[in-house]
């Protein structure tokens, strides 16, 4: 509300003018006192709460801004400890309240971090290694490829020929199972970047299948093509 216009509205005026605090100036030393007064009948922490006095029935706006806070960060708490219960490998929410992806939002926070980093682009493979600086290539350390993509890995990389068909043709049957992603997205994968793969939810299952069944994403193949290269290096030194 704006008490301004509604004193206004009574034909009242009101001014404001800036003081310094706590210099002794009657009218601000009073409106102190009433706002710690104010603070003091909600709080259980101070000698005057227990007998407040009979007149007092405002309360300051900071004190009412700080019990909100201190509501939200219980309820958060709350939430954050339920959460733990369920599980503490996996990302479960209160799916139907939060409107969550459910296929991520219940995987591994190995895979689930693995599959944002995918997503946005920011996950270890050479291309964006390359971006920032800690490669010179983009080859493929997984099948030798000129250039290590997002859309290699998932359409074209050797290594992973298998989990591929799964993922694109043949999908997963039970009754957790999932179709390909040429069948959601009635397209053939030549044609379906994967920034569209990974905006549709109907294919987060069959993503996070791949991801579970593959290192894609993982630092490991870094480490691995890092420790051969080395062990060649101290090879050719001892000839």
């Amino acid at each position: 509300m704006n008490w301004t216009d509604a004193l206004a509205r009574k034909n009242i005026q009101v001014e404001y003018r800036w003081v310094p605090a706590h210099k002794g100036i009657e009218g601000n030393e009073e409106a102190d006192q009433q706002a710690t007064k104010a603070a003091y009948k909600h709080c259980g922490s101070y000698t005057e709460t227990q007998n407040p006095p009979p007149f007092l029935d405002y309360v300051s706006f900071s004190h009412v801004s700080r019990r909100l806070t201190e509501m939200k960060w219980e309820e958060s708490k709350k939430e954050i400890k339920e959460m733990g219960k369920k599980s503490k490998h996996s990302y479960r929410y209160d799916l139907v309240k939060r409107g969550g992806n459910r296929a991520v939002m219940e995987a591994k926070k190995t895979i689930a971090a693995r599959f944002y980093q995918l997503k946005s682009g920011h996950a270890l493979i050479a291309k964006y290694l390359l971006r920032i600086g800690k490669r010179s290539d983009m080859k493929c350390w997984w099948c030798g490829h000129e250039y290590q993509t997002r859309d290699h890995l998932f359409k074209w990389c050797k290594r992973w020929k298998r989990e591929q068909k799964r993922l694109w043709v043949d999908g997963q049957e039970g009754e957790e199972g999932y179709e390909g992603v040429k069948k959601v997205l009635k397209k053939p994968k030549i044609s379906l970047p994967m920034s569209l793969v990974f905006a549709e939810e109907k294919c987060s299952q069959a993503l996070m299948d791949f991801l579970s069944c593959t290192d894609v994403g993982r630092i490991s193949g870094v480490v691995e093509e890092a420790e051969n290269s080395d062990h060649e290096e101290s090879s050719d030194g001892g000839v």
